[in-house]
């Protein structure tokens, strides 16, 4: 590349970590924010710190479920099951069950680790069997004779659950439509939330964003408290340019959790989106400030700056990130996108080339390389990668082909 403007990270890391964060109207624990940017890059000691840190009255449930992980991942299960202890006085939570469980199951404490479990399995939400009879954790306990008496007790698991585990497992598998004859069929028996929200992930793996959409629109209709639930009806909405409605998913997800920084990260994007640069650059800057040299937030901020028209701004972001990253098409698509818009097609060619050879089944990549084939007057090849973009299902391709090569 011969024309681009490199820049170093810490460049860009000195410009935005300096600048407001916005978190609308909560005021915000710094430290505590601090710590779970520490968990997120796995440095688990120092998380623990900051939370220690913090006075004990300004301690929350989730705090301590937190500072509970850092020790846990820390491999000092003791101070971890004292934690999760702690947590789980002040809010029940499945996930604290489950952690303490699993704390206690790594230290060979069958009864207390069964005692743990016995109230996870009591709740809705809690891992299908064999996720729980597969966890590394209770490996250690799974010959003694609590674990064994725990499972012939009593069945833990109804009907509906082992539908969701068997709808689960075949999305995993790519077998979309046989997922959904099975979620389609728990609906018509009055399921709940949980299937509506499977039934948006089936659709949005196989492109289908409308229907994606509507279910999981019911899904949050069914339950509204749901962080994982709202987020991806969030992005769903987005999808399909009902941005007042991705807005509003996202700000209640937030307003739930406001410590989850990947929340807003998809709020940039939904702002983005919407082409609202100034507030996608504002919640970026946010998490730059706790995660300054995370590539998603990098990649964001670049699509932020090509898609508001800055393309060499997005171009310097791209470089960055290929120059620390040379395994990812989706930067070297990214940057020919821009490159393309200030006319330099050698370079945006030879980026696309680059994605191909490291992922041929990419239709945006083949697209492009057809916009820059057409702009450097080859226009036979041009309708070639047109053509190979449209058997992949890039629609927009039809329209040059249309255009160009009849």
């Amino acid at each position: 590349m011969n024309k681009l403007v490199k820049i170093h990270p810490i460049k860009v890391i000195f410009v935005l970590t300096y600048l407001l964060p916005v978190n609308g109207q909560q005021v915000l624990n710094e430290t505590y924010l601090h710590a779970k940017a520490d968990m997120i890059r796995e440095e688990f000691s120092q998380a623990g710190e900051k939370i220690l840190s913090i006075p004990e009255g300004e301690r929350t449930a989730d705090m301590y479920l937190t500072l509970g992980k850092s020790f846990y991942y820390s491999g000092n299960f003791e101070e971890a099951a004292n934690y999760f202890e702690f947590s789980e006085k002040i809010r029940s939570n499945p996930e604290t069950q489950l952690y303490a469980a699993r704390t206690h199951a790594m230290i060979q404490q069958s009864g207390n680790a069964v005692e743990w479990l016995l109230k996870y399995l009591s709740q809705r939400d809690k891992l299908s069997e064999s996720e729980l009879t597969l966890d590394p954790a209770f490996s250690k306990i799974e010959r003694s004779r609590e674990w064994r008496n725990m499972w012939e007790s009593r069945e833990w698991y109804t009907v509906a659950d082992r539908r969701e585990a068997e709808a689960t497992i075949l999305l995993r598998r790519n077998r979309h439509i046989d997922a959904l004859t099975v979620i389609d069929a728990e609906i018509a028996r009055g399921a709940s939330a949980r299937f509506h929200a499977l039934r948006a992930k089936a659709y949005e793996a196989m492109g289908e964003y409308q229907p994606a959409h509507e279910s999981a629109q019911n899904a949050i209709r069914m339950r509204n408290n749901s962080v994982e639930y709202l987020a991806h009806a969030a992005k769903m909405a987005a999808n399909v340019d009902r941005f007042d409605v991705a807005l509003e998913n996202i700000n209640r997800a937030i307003r739930i959790e406001p410590y989850m920084l990947d929340l807003y990260l998809q709020r940039a994007y939904i702002f983005r989106k919407n082409q609202k640069f100034d507030d996608a650059r504002n919640d970026i800057n946010f998490y730059f400030k706790y995660l300054p040299h995370e590539p998603r937030a990098m990649f964001q901020m670049g699509l932020t700056e090509t898609d508001a028209g800055n393309h060499w701004e997005g171009i310097e972001y791209f470089t960055v990130l290929i120059d620390n990253d040379q395994t990812s098409p989706e930067y070297f698509i990214a940057r020919a996108r821009a490159l393309i818009n200030v006319n330099d097609f050698a370079d945006a060619g030879f980026d696309l080339s680059q994605a191909l050879d490291l992922n041929p089944e990419l239709p945006e990549a083949w697209h492009n390389q057809g916009i820059v084939l057409h702009r450097e007057l080859q226009l036979e090849d041009a309708c070639h990668y047109w053509r190979r973009a449209l058997q992949m299902g890039h629609r927009e391709s039809a329209e040059y082909i249309y255009r160009f090569c009849l």
